[in-house]
């Protein structure tokens, strides 16, 4: 897979695989390896909701009467959906989401683009894939690139299970190759006058004249031009409104020495600080995690008077926190959180920055280099003891 590229735009698009099969062969380790099908009676007037991929071998495809699935395969296990499991087990796989970016715009029950940049988007994207895999016992397929719909491309041409970038470089030959009907917005009548011109790939679209395109797309004709080019710039627009932030990292071995955990605890409160900048927010309350050996968990906040959001602030509140926690025993996992999230335009009057310290700047300048390589290229000089433990979740 190419190496990531510093500075460019970054999206993740994830979506399930074959999601509401996936929970029932989950749920029911009997149906797993077979032909599942979600969906009423094969006597009913029903249609398919979603089906395995074993059962997509036989031609079963979603919105397809099941009286249909049934006679393409006549040994496939129906089942009748369960939406509020579906729905409890995507409100986990979002939780998972939130937990790497607050910038998520949700497309369905089981699909959405994620903000990355700033980030290794491949990166980013396999973790969650693992993550998603190891608490939910489900797949996901995940696309990555510098637009949305290219993110959403690539993660459909690699289903089930697996990873696909496509860098800049790389969009003009894979968009050629695509049927017209992959670009967003052109159904099936659009595609039907389209192959009555004799225009059925992306390739032969994109070579026809800008006249040409006001003339057969009208007011979209300059959106359908750019999509050609692998031209988008449409930004990932959050599904809901963001509650908090937070970075937490389990440790390979406990930790009792406080020095260390200060370490650790400079480095989320760095990647909490990122993650609000770059969602244009400050935080009112700065809280801590702490997991014992013991698995036992306390959680420490407080609230300030006036909403921050630079690292050397809001790690100043966490490490107060942990400090006044006095852990006594052996630390499993640490966490940073930030809440009462507030746009970053409020204004601010820090308690802790002296009047000739500029913290919005210096953040503006430590973001800039990090969106330029992809990581923390700047660190608080209590992480850098830290860099190499721990695994962040």
């Amino acid at each position: 897979m190419p190496a990531f590229e510093p500075g460019n735009r970054c999206v993740v698009h994830i979506d399930a695989d074959a999601f509401f099969a996936s929970v029932e062969q989950r749920d029911n380790p009997e149906l797993k390896g077979k032909p599942v099908i979600i969906g009423h009676d094969p006597q009913s007037r029903g249609v398919v909701s979603t089906c395995s991929y074993e059962a997509r071998a036989y031609g079963v495809r979603s919105a397809m009467p099941v009286f249909q699935a049934y006679r393409l395969c006549p040994n496939g296990i129906f089942v009748k959906p369960r939406m509020k499991r579906y729905q409890e087990v995507s409100g986990a796989m979002f939780d998972i989401f939130e937990k790497y970016s607050p910038v998520i715009e949700k497309l369905s029950i089981d699909e959405a683009f994620i903000d990355s940049t700033g980030e290794n988007g491949v990166a980013m994207a396999s973790s969650i894939r693992r993550h998603v895999k190891q608490e939910l016992g489900i797949t996901v397929s995940a696309g990555v690139s510098y637009c949305k719909y290219l993110a959403k491309l690539a993660s459909d041409s690699c289903k089930p299970d697996g990873l696909k970038r496509i860098a800049k470089g790389e969009a003009q030959g894979f968009l050629d190759r695509l049927p017209v009907s992959c670009l967003p917005g052109i159904g099936p009548k659009t595609q039907s006058r389209l192959d009555s011109l004799g225009i059925s790939t992306v390739g032969a679209l994109r070579q026809m004249p800008e006249n040409w395109f006001a003339r057969v797309f009208g007011k979209t004709a300059r959106r359908f031009q750019n999509m050609c080019n692998g031209i988008d710039n449409d930004p990932v627009i959050p599904w809901r409104e963001v509650k908090s932030i937070s970075e937490e990292t389990t440790f390979d071995k406990d930790i009792a020495d406080t020095d260390s955990l200060r370490g650790h605890l400079a480095a989320l409160a760095q990647n909490v600080a990122f993650r609000l900048r770059k969602a244009q927010l400050k935080c009112r309350t700065v809280g801590v995690k702490i997991r014992f050996s013991d698995f036992s968990t306390i959680t420490r906040e407080h609230t300030m008077p006036e909403p921050v959001s630079s690292d050397a602030e809001i790690f100043s509140q966490a490490k107060t926190l942990l400090e006044a926690a006095v852990p006594e025993k052996p630390v499993r996992l640490l966490g940073v959180i930030a809440k009462g999230l507030v746009p970053k335009n409020t204004r601010q009057a820090s308690l802790f920055e002296p009047p000739d310290v500029p913290w919005d700047n210096i953040s503006q300048s430590m973001d800039l280099l990090r969106s330029k390589y992809g990581r923390p290229v700047v660190f608080l000089g209590a992480s850098l003891g830290s860099q190499a433990g721990g695994k962040t979740e």
